[in-house]
């Protein structure tokens, strides 16, 4: 397939036109219109509307685009790698994580690690669950933090803990169920919840939670997003169930966490392409990664006991 009629497609959408394409490319119009039809012609597929004025992306065209974004991105870090290699600076770091992971575990590391390695350039991409197996399976990322396990249709992946962080609600320090020790289902049915997405795995395993409790939840407000989910008991707006190193994103005076009984744990890690070897960022990294973890559990008894190193 043709690069260059790939990188005007993604130049068109991005910009907006034509015209703005050529100039990025440094080509005429009509020479970006013909690589455009050319990438038509290969893919077999209409990616365009084309009126007199402008050109219009197709449902088949914004499909595309949107499956293939972060490959026609690719192309923008050839020249940055290309003057990595010739400064012979030692290249660059790149990682993938999810929010539920990114502010918690992977931001202090970074800082931990730029502190330590000043001149090392860290790329850093958050990506929901889904979007991120598909982005670790283009290969443009040295190493992946996330809750495990994850595979890949077509790319064999390396499951790595490195720690895993027991279930806990989060509720205000004045409320009711504070004064316990640990949760039970039916302690939380009463109350409004706090949930992810149906969809989500743990959404999935919060609802095995309350059914194997015998009880029902009531699910007052859903989101996708567990930082959201954490804001929103810090609001007021009732109680979810996370892990402490998704708390670690907000300010947690005037909460609380209290495990839920029966133990639940979740598992977080990396992963790398079954046979590749990490580079000496990669290891620096999950260096600073596990003493962010001795440190979170220095703490006090309680951050111990929830928070288990794996590796």
């Amino acid at each position: 397939m043709n690069v260059k009629a790939l990188k005007a497609f993604r130049l068109v959408v991005v910009n907006g036109s034509l015209a703005a394409a050529a100039k990025s490319l440094h080509l005429s119009q009509p020479a970006v219109s013909r690589l455009i039809s050319l990438l038509e012609h290969e893919t077999k597929l209409q990616l365009f509307y084309r009126t007199r004025r402008r050109l219009t992306l197709t449902p088949e065209g914004e499909a595309f685009y949107r499956q293939a974004e972060h490959l026609l991105a690719g192309f923008d870090e050839i020249p940055r790698i290309i003057s990595d290699i010739k400064a012979k600076t030692g290249g660059h770091f790149r990682l993938v994580t999810a929010p539920r992971i990114g502010q918690g575990l992977v931001s202090p590391a970074l800082a931990l690690m730029q502190r330590e390695s000043p001149g090392v350039r860290c790329i850093v991409d958050i990506q929901s669950r889904f979007d991120l197996e598909n982005q670790i399976g283009t290969r443009r990322y040295d190493l992946g933090i996330v809750s495990l396990p994850v595979s890949h249709s077509l790319i064999e992946i390396d499951n790595k803990p490195l720690v895993r962080v027991r279930a806990e609600a989060l509720l205000p320090q004045d409320h009711p169920l504070a004064s316990k020790t640990q949760l039970s289902a039916a302690d939380l049915a009463p109350f409004p919840m706090l949930g992810l997405w149906p969809t989500q795995i743990w959404r999935q395993q919060m609802d095995d939670f309350f059914r194997s409790g015998g009880a029902v939840p009531t699910y007052s407000i859903e989101t996708r997003s567990s930082l959201m989910a954490c804001q929103m008991v810090r609001d007021g707006a009732g109680i979810a169930i996370l892990d402490r190193l998704c708390a670690q994103a907000i300010d947690l005076n005037g909460l609380t966490l209290r495990p839920i009984d029966p133990e639940r744990w979740i598992s977080f890690g990396y992963i790398q392409h079954r046979g590749s070897t990490l580079s000496q960022h990669a290891e620096h990294f999950l260096d600073c990664v596990n003493r962010v973890i001795a440190r979170l559990r220095a703490r006090d008894s309680e951050y111990k006991s929830a928070i288990v190193p794996l590796a």
